[in-house]
């Protein structure tokens, strides 16, 4: 029989990733509003995976971001474990925190109306009733947390990457702002060339131009000295799709076979 998980506000969880660093998040409330759904704040400080850091140390970090998700999955598959507890959750700093979604339709009379998300927009705070205000202000656009259940991938991403990959409309007016060491690899088409870009933090880092004639990379240097439009765009400023996003291998592999002319 499998081991019966019994998870409670207040549970510190640590996250393991690849290049050997550490994140934590808490468990902090429950959202009514939101399917009775566990609220997390992950916290921002990545730690050397064989640190030993204190539990007093961990929730007085900043935080990183607030999520909606469910902690099982996570548990049952050893993607993060509970390091211990703290009575002390940000309840405060929480209750200010708004949520967001955008939703294709509305129901009006018990029927389903199709509308245009971008003028169809909810904000709620925690166990508060959803307030649909149409067009999301811009100065909310910096603020809010999307109020999606995420899956364990998509909060483990994040707290790696500082964004969600998931593919959704909201990121049109919402940005993905990445921590300033990620490096993110992304692939994108255009014209008559498929483009894989690098980018550390939200700036440009290097590029892989594929063409029927042939593979072409461009360092950061070259570009700077080229003047190319590439040196100025920002990761934070791109409309992506998860089919976007690629591994680092990916973009390792292509990188390692062109012939390094520009």
């Amino acid at each position: 029989m499998a081991k019966r998980i019994v998870t409670k506000i207040g549970d510190i969880f640590c996250v393991e990733f690849q290049d050997r660093t550490k994140g934590y998040f808490q468990y902090i409330a429950k959202d009514f509003t939101q399917l009775n759904s566990t609220v997390i704040r992950a916290f921002k400080t990545h730690y050397p995976v064989d640190m030993e850091v204190s539990l007093e140390e961990i929730i007085k970090d900043e935080v990183a971001f607030y999520a909606h998700t469910v902690l099982r999955p996570g548990i049952d598959k050893n993607l993060w474990y509970k390091v211990g507890k703290s009575h002390e959750t940000g309840e405060d700093k929480l209750r200010k925190v708004i949520f967001c979604q955008a939703q294709e339709f509305l129901v009006v009379y018990l029927n389903t109306i199709d509308v245009d998300p971008m003028k169809n927009w909810f904000i709620w705070h925690i166990n508060e009733e959803m307030d649909n205000i149409g067009i999301l202000p811009e100065h909310l656009h910096n603020i809010v947390e999307l109020g999606s259940i995420w899956p364990y991938s998509q909060i483990i991403t994040r707290m790696k990457y500082g964004y969600f990959t998931n593919t959704s409309f909201t990121y049109q007016i919402i940005k993905r702002i990445p921590r300033p060491d990620a490096m993110s690899y992304i692939k994108e088409v255009k014209d008559n060339c498929i483009v894989y870009t690098c980018f550390k933090g939200d700036y440009f880092e290097k590029q892989v131009i594929q063409t029927d004639s042939g593979i072409t990379r461009v360092t950061r240097d070259e570009a700077v000295i080229n003047h190319l439009p590439e040196v100025r765009r920002k990761f934070s400023d791109i409309y992506l799709e998860y089919k976007n996003f690629i591994t680092e291998e990916e973009f390792n592999e292509l990188w390692n076979s062109a012939d390094n002319k520009s």
